[in-house]
């Protein structure tokens, strides 16, 4: 409170001092007030304290008397503060009262601060009742006039909110009163007719004077209790509606405030209406009659009748708009209160005396709604007209347009209701069409409210039925579907009056509720206004189904039906098929086929509430199924028309705005299961369903919409989504009402199902319980009539192609019944059903498309039955499987049919079905069929009758059908018949008897499948089929075997000679006798003998796949079985079996290839290889590498090569033990041969594959040894045809061939070589003819000598350079395989063999200049072949020469360089390991080596690449290193070998290696661009290591005594030349010529200089260091090997010294020319070289030759020349020649000469 304090003290401190010097009497008052507030005690309650002291308030009232604004706002302000505070004793509350009136007349500003004061007044202050509460509410009214709008509009706030005060204070009144009865009544009672006085207490008296008041002032009366001379009526009337609003709940209990209601309000209310008010009174008098009828209607029920009426009269035309508008905006309240609806039909129809209200209501809501219908759109043709989505005035995608007439949300509505409008003065604006959505929403209301209260009602009851369902049954799903046990109990229930009530108020409602929601129905309304039309519809026929009213349950049910699919739409729909028809037969193939006619998406929506009701109301619809039924079927043929896009059903047809279709599966075939139980609730998160197509298709507009289509693709694509996600939920709320049949009772589901037959006879004419005529002419009922058409027979004319919908729907009601079809009586539904399909299938009449569908049901019916039967263990099992395999004979072989002479087209269609039936029960229940396989296979082998001679037993002959009769001829081929196609139908049955039921079969049931799968096998009809027959005999071996095995175990004696065959008919007796004997291992012998004859006559079949399939499958057999087998089993089966079949086929395909090259020279049309093609190949796309018949006569030939191979290799120790597998080997190895030789590329590799295959020597160590032995000498034969497949390759394309010897018997015969050898052969080929020889070597190893070895590298060489071939791997960075596997071979041979160390190295040799070296072919052939002895016939020469015209070609394509660059690295490693062997220098293969070494020296940077994407070191770089490597241990140990070697042998190696070296060191070819300087200098530095290395490991060994001077000379010649440091463009003559005495007199002869341009050479560096090399060689400073260096510097010396005098001498020549230009820089470097190393050299004694005429004439110059510093004697004349040079350094390193020689001579 110390804030108030502060507060006053304040505000009294500010009166004071304003009041001073004009009002000192309010100065002292205030001055007292101030002392008042200081003397209070802190902790005291100020309000307290300031109430009691009257006086306190003295200066605020006599401040208010001033009329001073100032000072009467300052006090009215500080009254304010304590009143709020409760500081002001209750005596001066009139005081205050009487100033705040008297104040009234000041500025708006105070007038605020007064209202502000009197709420907390009458609020703080209990007392205040009586003359002071209306002197207070007096102060409100007065400035509730002021023409100031705040104070207007504050004061009438204020006035409000005193009202409610003053009514609240009788709240709490009563409150109080009821708890303790403390508060006395006044002596005010007021008198009510029947009721007496009734005393009133304080706040009530108060609220009721106030009441009464407000109602005498609103109706311009004289006031009781105000003293108000008037009251704005509008102002009146809402604090009227203000206390009824607020407070209704005081008004029943106060009998005073109901009698203001009868006696003021209602009088008020009517003579108001009678008066015409405006429209601000006259809403709000509505306002408070609607607040009358919702609150009092109970205590003012005659009242609320005359206001009802009186309201149903206003909504006629005649009245003003607003007062229709607002009547039926309190109508829209009325009927949203479903127990205000049931109270005043209770109160008013009900009664039978009193006016018929609801009616009346319902009556004028349904005239008012059709009033003016062109407003809203309606189609004056009916509800029938909604189904031309082009027609004028029907709006599908929602309303909204200008010039478009409908009812919407959007346009209709008012955003605030007339009603509340309270700031009007005027009638709003109102849209024109608002009053017809008002009833619309109180049509909709009334139907929603009573469906709210029976909806809740039921539920419970179906609840509780669930809940005690659920605990009596395990069902595990229950559904809400509306059932007679419900109506049952609903008797029971607390609320059954109220149902019954309700029921009459459907019976009242129902006409006119149909009338006008059907007229809603075809208006033109926005989607969500729709949306409620089919909510009303469906709520209010769900109320009259679940009530048990027929009638109007029908006749909601027929609208919705027609609304769904109109009867217009239907005839609509047939004339424009017609037109359709017409028009396609005129024009052809021209016409769109897009049909205009389709139901739109309103109709849908219909659609989808029919729906929703029948999924309700299922369980009491009885006979009304069938229209539900009928117009489901229309929607779906008429969305789903198959004629409608030529194609198959699924397209759909639905009309929107914009003429949108979507495709997507048809209604009758959902495939999205789950559903909702309302589709309006559905929402956007359903799952789509998934359709086939789901593209837009747009077909022609009508022209009225063409201008209005300009869509953007956007929305365009909203379109198809709204329409893809409502056929979802048709979709899925049509599957859930046929999925939930199966909760419907037995009456209900036999209701469904007749409905369902029915609906399917009456589309289609076909009778109902065997109602066919004797003479099949005429259909009729049970009773002599026609039977019943449904509309789709007549749309659906004479198009065939439509599936039945009702079909589809019994397959769904079956299949959810499967327990009631099967575990129950027949008669039930099974005959309904069952009955009705048999009929359908087999009735002639019956369109093809429908009865492959009644027989793809009866299938689906028949499988899932047996399939429930397994899993259910019902009872018998018998019973049920002569059931439904009698309905199956009925689809496979009808015996009425036949008799009836039906046309075979439908027959053959109608037994496809039903094999394929049959496949599917075999499928699902085939383990369960414990008799019957007999008809089964009847079945299969009905449609594939054969003929084949000798045929065993019974089945010669077979026939099955007349149709598909059929013979084998003598290529084992079924013939073609009519019904072929079923070939492929019942295929599939034996293959799964095959696979999954052998185990059940009788070997004489295994007999005949065996038989039908060679029959199946040889068929022509379809190629998978031969194939899948080829492989299921396959898998009857494995079985047959497997049982075979298991029978052994228990029959331990058996013939063993069962196996011994001879003659083929004896077999088959043999066979047939012991299948019919006693189960035993014999008996599965005979039949596995069986098998594999029926292989034996499809290996020969003409089809490619299939040969080759039996091929596979008949070698596999044996693979896997051929370890039972006996020595002479294998001994027939190589000779009766595989070699005939090799011989067969060789002989087979070299015919057919012949025929086929005379045919295509015969057809020249360019047509004739498609045709042929075409019918090879059976229209199958074939690989290119397969497109003829000779390539697929070679993919046999090598599954046939393969798979000997792999016999003779798996059992090459059985074979082994023939008496004559020498003949068998050798027969072998010659097959393998010729196919290597003369066959394609394909099979040549397939035949080398074999023979490595074969040759492969067995693993298994238990018989190695023994085997070895045996197998050798076959091995051998094995080595020489591999030769001789190598000599064969190789004789066209290596001359080395031409010198093989033809005595030596290894090469094949003259007929042989008469037969052309493949042109090509590839690098594939090749390398696994190399890789062979490795398994070879190892069996003959031990045999395998010198001549061997070499023979063998001949033919590897051979096949390494083999350049024919039609395509090669890039060897740029890696081995070829080919070089790989060479490499591998030679690897292997045996090196301890001797002198295989010398061939082998010899050869690498060669394999290392492969890289560097080109081959030059032979071009001559056939002069090379005469001198043999034996000649090559014209086309081998021919084939020679082409391939040698093309091996240059195609040996470029072969670069060698990884493998040269291997053999290098090989050579160096194994001449290492080889080094002491003396054959490697005999025979020449050391200098080989060198030479081959020596190539890429040479050639530097010529040599190809090292690498293309794998850096490497460069060749030559390669080959110099091993290069140095071996020539260091090669010179060694060839010296080693002293007189060993011969010395010619010697010097060759020498000769050799100096031409190598002179080629390295200075024929260097110039670098290409591509190396930069840097790459440059390594090499040079690579280069001058190089040199080192030579001249300490290589130089000096050419000081050996048997090294000739002359090689000695050329090698330092090749050093002088490398140290050449550039070169002139002008020659002069060298002064080094020799060492003869001549040469020093002409080094004293004068030189004529020259002005030459000098070139520096690139390898400058190592120039010096050649230079620094020769003086190296005569220098003294090396003390080892004296005699040897000493011989090398006497041949050395004269060559250096000659080198060194040309050079002063020549420079000093040009010096004089060259003027003050100065020397090029290498010039004066090469001379300031020279001296320097003259100066430093000291040279080997009598190295410097003297010849002995010269030591004669002159003693000393022997002398002279023969101490360390000679070659400064030598060099003297020169060196004085050149003192006189001008270059200083020249000069001083001149005289260090001089200086030396002086030393020597000791003159210095």
């Amino acid at each position: 409170m110390s804030g108030l304090t502060s507060s006053l003290n304040t505000e009294l401190l500010a009166l004071a001092n304003e009041t001073k010097r004009r009002n000192p009497e309010i100065k002292e008052a205030a001055e007292r007030s101030v002392k008042i507030l200081k003397t209070l005690k802190p902790g005291a309650d100020i309000s307290q304290e300031l109430a009691k002291n009257a006086d306190f308030l003295r200066p605020f009232l006599l401040a208010c008397e001033t009329k001073n604004v100032k000072l009467i706002k300052i006090s009215i302000g500080c009254l304010q503060k304590l009143i709020s505070h409760h500081a002001v004793p209750e005596s001066s509350v009139k005081t205050i009262l009487k100033t705040l009136n008297e104040a009234l007349s000041q500025n708006f500003e105070i007038q605020l601060k007064i209202l502000q004061t009197i709420p907390p007044l009458l609020s703080n202050y209990k007392e205040l009742h009586g003359d002071l509460l209306a002197e207070a509410l007096l102060i409100c009214f007065r400035l509730q006039d002021s023409k100031v709008l705040a104070v207007n509009n504050t004061a009438a706030a204020t006035l409000r909110q005193l009202v409610i005060n003053i009514f609240e204070k009788v709240q709490e009144e009563d409150e109080i009163n009821d708890k303790n009865g403390s508060i006395q009544p006044t002596s005010t009672v007021v008198s009510i007719k029947g009721k007496g006085n009734i005393p009133l207490r304080p706040c009530a008296r108060d609220a009721y004077h106030l009441f009464q008041d407000l109602c005498l002032l609103t109706n311009s009366e004289q006031p009781m209790f105000l003293r108000l001379h008037s009251l704005s009526r509008t102002f009146g009337l809402d604090l009227i509606e203000s206390i009824l609003t607020n407070h209704s709940k005081l008004f029943k209990p106060h009998q005073e405030f109901t009698y203001l209601l009868r006696e003021r309000v209602c009088p008020l209310i009517n003579k108001s209406f009678a008066d015409k008010s405006d429209f601000p009174t006259t809403m709000r008098l509505m306002r408070i009659v609607y607040i009358l009828l919702k609150q009092f209607s109970d205590i003012l029920v005659t009242e609320c009748e005359i206001f009802l009426a009186m309201f149903v009269k206003i909504l006629e035309p005649d009245n003003v708009y607003w007062q229709r508008v607002i009547s039926m905006e309190i109508f829209r309240g009325i009927c949203s209160d479903s127990t205000l609806l049931r109270s005043i039909y209770r109160w008013y129809d009900g009664q039978g005396h009193s006016t018929n209200v609801f009616r009346d209501m319902i009556n004028g809501f349904g005239k008012l709604a059709a009033e003016k219908p062109q407003l809203i759109g309606h189609l004056h043709q009916g509800r029938e007209s909604m189904d031309m989505s082009g027609m004028a005035g029907v709006v599908m995608g929602g309303v909204g347009q200008v010039d478009s007439p409908g009812l919407s949300i959007a346009n209709s509505v008012m955003k605030i209701q007339c009603i509340d409008q309270l700031d009007k003065a005027e009638p709003p604006q109102i849209p024109e069409t608002y009053l017809y959505y008002l009833a619309f929403v109180c049509l909709n209301s009334i139907a929603d409210g009573l469906h709210n209260f029976v909806s809740s009602i039921f539920a419970a009851i179906i609840q509780k039925q669930q809940h005690d369902e659920s605990q009596q049954t395990s069902a595990t799903q229950q559904q809400s579907i509306f059932g007679n046990t419900a109506l049952q109990q609903l008797e029971s229930h607390p609320e059954y009056k109220e149902v019954l009530l309700v029921a009459d108020m459907a019976n009242t409602a129902w006409p006119g509720l149909l009338a006008a929601q059907s007229f809603f129905l075809t208006a033109n309304l926005d989607e969500e206004l729709f949306q409620g039309v089919l909510r009303a519809y469906q709520n209010f026929t769900i109320v009259c189904g679940v009530l048990r009213l027929s009638t109007p349950c029908d006749a909601f049910l027929t609208s919705l039906c027609k609304g769904a699919v109109p009867p217009s739409i239907i005839a609509a729909y047939v004339a424009e098929s017609k037109a359709v028809h017409s028009s396609g037969n005129a024009t052809g193939s021209g016409y769109d086929g897009t049909v205009m006619v389709t139901l739109s998406d309103r109709n849908l929506s219909c659609l989808k509430i029919l729906l929703n009701i029948a999924q309700y109301l299922g369980g009491v619809l009885g006979d009304s199924w069938y229209l539900v039924l009928e117009t489901l079927q229309l929607a779906d043929f008429i969305i789903f028309p198959k004629h409608a896009r030529g194609g198959s059903r699924g397209t759909r047809k639905v009309s929107t705005q914009h003429s949108a279709s979507v495709s997507t599966s048809s209604l009758s075939s959902p495939q999205t299961a789950g559903s909702s139980s309302s589709l309006l609730s559905q929402s956007a998160s359903t799952a789509p369903v998934k359709r086939p197509y789901s593209g837009i298709i747009f077909s022609s507009q009508h022209p009225t919409q063409s201008s209005q289509s300009g869509l953007s693709a956007a929305n365009l694509a909203s379109q198809q989504t709204a329409i893809e996600n409502d056929l979802n939920i048709l979709l899925v709320q049509i599957k859930k009402l046929f999925d939930n049949c199966n909760l419907l009772d037995d009456s209900a589901i036999q209701y469904f199902t007749s409905a369902l037959c029915k609906l399917n006879a009456y589309t289609y004419g076909i009778p109902l319980a065997s109602e066919i005529s004797e003479d099949g002419q005429g259909i009729t009922s049970a009773e002599g009539k026609t039977p019943k058409s449904s509309p789709l027979s007549n749309l659906r004319g004479n198009k065939t192609d439509e599936k039945s919908f009702a079909i589809d729907k019994l397959h769904t009601v079956a299949l959810s019944n499967i327990h009631r079809l099967i575990a129950r009586e027949p008669t039930l539904i099974w005959d309904l059903i069952v009955s009705n399909l048999i009929t359908t299938a087999n009735y002639i009449s019956t369109p093809q498309q429908v009865r492959m569908q009644a027989c793809e049901t009866l299938s689906d019916i028949i499988i899932t039955s047996m399939s429930y039967t397994s899993s259910a263990q019902i009872g018998s099992d018998e019973r049920i499987q002569m059931q439904l395999l009698n309905s199956l004979s009925h689809l496979v072989n009808d015996p009425e049919r036949s008799s009836r002479g039906y046309s075979k087209g439908f027959y053959v269609e109608v037994q496809k079905m039903g094999l394929e039936t049959l496949n599917k029960l075999l499928q699902t229940s085939g383990h369960s069929f414990a008799f019957g396989w007999g008809m089964i296979f009847d079945m299969i082998k009905s449609v594939c009758t054969i003929y084949v001679s000798g045929e065993i037993g019974d089945d010669e002959g077979d026939t099955a059908s007349v149709d598909s009769a059929g013979i084998i001829d003598g290529s084992f081929g079924v013939s073609n018949s009519k019904s072929s196609g079923l070939v492929r139908v019942a295929f599939p049955s034996l293959q799964l008897i095959c696979t999954d039921f052998l185990s059940l079969l009788s070997p004489e049931c295994l007999k005949q499948c065996i038989n039908t799968l060679g029959a199946y096998g040889l068929q022509m009809d379809d190629l998978n089929i031969s194939l899948s027959a080829i492989g299921l005999l396959w898998n009857v071996s494995d079985f047959i075997q497997t049982k075979r095995a298991d029978l052994e175990k228990t029959h331990e004696n058996h013939d063993k000679d069962v196996n011994v065959i001879t003659k083929n008919a004896v077999i088959e007796q043999e066979i047939e006798r012991i299948i019919k004997g006693d189960l035993t291992s014999h008996t599965m012998n005979a039949l596995w003998m069986l098998l594999l004859i029926q292989l034996s006559r499809i290996c020969s079949d003409s089809r490619p796949e299939v040969r080759n399939g039996a091929n596979q499958t008949l070698f596999r057999t044996i693979d896997m079985n051929g370890s039972v087998l006996d020595i002479q089993t294998w001994h027939t089966c190589i000779w009766q079996v595989l070699f005939p079949l090799l011989n067969s086929v060789k002989l087979v395909s070299e015919k057919v290839v012949k025929a086929m090259q005379q045919q295509q020279q015969q057809q020249q049309s360019p047509n004739s290889d498609k045709l042929t093609t075409q019918k090879e190949f059976n229209g199958f796309m074939v690989h290119h590498s397969r497109n003829t018949v000779d390539k697929q006569w070679d993919e046999t030939k090598v599954l046939i090569l393969t798979g000997m191979s792999g016999i003779f290799k798996n059992f090459i120790p059985i074979l082994a033990n023939l008496d004559d597998f020498k003949q068998v080997w050798g027969l072998l190895l010659s097959h393998l041969q010729d196919y290597c030789l003369h066959s394609s590329n394909e099979v040549a590799i397939a035949a080398v594959k074999s023979f490595h295959t074969i040759i492969q020597f067995p693993k298994d160590e238990s018989h190695t040894d023994q085997l070895k032995k045996r197998i050798l000498t076959h091995w051998q034969t094995a080595w020489i045809v591999w030769e001789t497949i190598g000599l064969g390759i190789i004789t066209m394309s290596d001359r080395r061939a031409l010198n093989v010897d033809m005595d030596n018997g290894n090469l094949p015969s003259s007929e042989t070589l008469e037969s052309p050898i493949s042109s090509q052969f590839t690098q594939d080929t090749l390398t696994a003819y190399v890789t062979a020889f490795g398994d070879l070597y190892h069996v003959i190893s031990l045999d395998f000598g010198i001549d061997e070895i070499k023979r063998f590298l001949k033919v590897i060489y051979g096949v390494l350079t083999y350049p024919n071939s039609p395509s090669y791997r890039p060897d740029y960075d890696y081995l070829t395989p080919l070089q790989e596997a060479v490499l591998n071979v030679v690897g292997q041979i045996d090196l301890n063999v001797p002198g295989a160390p010398a061939v082998i190295l010899s050869d690498f040799a060669e394999y290392m200049t492969l890289a560097f070296t080109k081959h030059s072919w032979i071009e001559e052939i056939p002069e090379k072949l005469k001198n043999k002895k034996e000649q090559i016939s014209a086309k081998s020469v021919k084939a020679a020469n082409r391939e040698s015209t093309s091996s240059k070609k195609s040996f470029s394509t072969v670069t060698y360089i990884v493998f040269s660059k291997t053999a290098m690295r090989t050579v160096n490693d194994l001449f290492k390991k080889f080094v002491k062997d003396r054959g490697v220098y005999t025979e020449g293969v050391f200098k080989k080596i060198i030479w081959a070494y020596g190539i890429p020296m040479k050639m530097k940077y010529n040599c190809p690449p090292s690498g293309k994407h794998v850096n490497d070191i460069e060749l030559w770089k390669i080959a110099t290193s091993a290069f140095l490597d071996v020539v260091k241990e090669g010179l060694i140990s060839l010296e080693s070998f002293e007189q060993a070697i011969s010395d010619e042998c010697f010097i060759d190696v020498w000769k050799q290696l100096s031409s190598v070296l002179h080629d390295a060191l200075v024929t260097v070819g110039k670098p290409p661009p591509t190396i930069n300087l840097e790459q440059q200098d390594i090499n040079e530095a690579f280069d001058m290591k190089f040199l080192f290395n030579l001249q300490t490991d290589v130089v000096i060994h050419m000081g050996h005594p048997r090294v000739p001077q002359t090689l000695i000379r050329e090698i330092v010649e090749t050093l002088q030349e490398g140290s050449q440091l550039y070169s002139a463009d002008i020659e002069r003559q060298s002064a080094v010529n020799g060492h003869s005495n001549k040469s020093h007199v002409k080094q004293l002869e004068k030189v004529e200089g020259v002005t030459a341009i000098i070139a520096p050479v690139a390898r400058e560096r190592f120039a010096y260091a050649c230079l620094q090399c020769l003086f190296d060689l005569c220098s003294a400073e090396f003390e080892d090997n004296i005699t040897v260096r000493q011989r090398i510097a006497e041949v050395a010396a004269p060559i250096l010294l000659e080198r060194c005098a040309s050079i002063i001498r020549n420079y000093t020549a040009d010096q004089p020319l060259s003027g003050k230009f100065p020397f090029p820089r290498v010039r004066h470097d090469e001379i300031l070289l020279i001296l320097q190393q003259l100066i430093k050299i000291r040279f080997r004694k009598n190295i410097i030759r003297v010849e002995e005429e010269d030591s004669a004439a002159n003693p000393i110059k022997k002398q002279i020349l023969s101490c360390p510093i000679a070659h400064l004697f030598y060099l003297y004349p020169v060196i004085c020649d050149a003192i006189s040079l001008p270059d200083e350094n020249i000069v001083a390193l001149l005289k260090e000469c001089l200086k030396k020689v002086g030393e020597e001579l000791g003159v210095y």
